[in-house]
């Protein structure tokens, strides 16, 4: 299996929104409701705010298998630490080594710029995800509860490593 990670550019938008969307409704219905995945989506991945991050500085990143699109995560150093914002993985291909891959090269792309620890926020019932990141190196660090309006708030765990 071959994995390859690139830079992804403003004209990738529609493609990683299509993207998000398949992982995002394949994955949480179960921990948080359709109409907050609605929501979320139409916020975080409309094409339009895509190619905004992308503009200003947030780092994303697409991964393929054997020349096929399956993920991506985007992130941002902040000073000594760097936050990922997004790691998302078609299911067929979850633990099998890609997630660990777009983390890894954060990391190294992260070092480079001096950052020391790389942090991410997790849903509190996302178990799949949280025992994945567990397997990456991360420990918790916080519980946080955040509301994101229409009713709707983030329960989260935030977990850390050093890079």
């Amino acid at each position: 299996m071959q994995i390859d990670i690139r830079r992804a550019v403003a004209d990738d938008a529609p493609m990683l929104r299509d993207l998000a969307c398949e992982i995002w409704f394949d994955h949480y219905p179960g921990i948080i409701s359709r109409a907050q995945i609605h929501y979320m989506l139409e916020r975080g991945y409309a094409p339009a705010a895509i190619a905004t991050e992308i503009a200003r500085g947030i780092e994303w990143r697409v991964a393929s298998v054997d020349g096929s699109t399956c993920g991506f995560a985007a992130w941002e150093a902040f000073g000594r630490e760097a936050k990922l914002h997004k790691l998302y993985v078609r299911r067929a291909l979850r633990v099998r080594g890609v997630g660990s891959r777009l983390v890894d090269d954060l990391g190294q792309e992260a070092r480079r710029r001096g950052v020391e620890r790389v942090y991410l926020a997790v849903n509190k019932r996302n178990r799949a995800a949280i025992r994945a990141y567990l397997g990456m190196g991360f420990a918790f660090r916080r519980a946080m509860r955040a509301d994101i309006g229409h009713g709707f708030v983030m329960d989260d765990y935030e977990m850390a490593k050093p890079i």
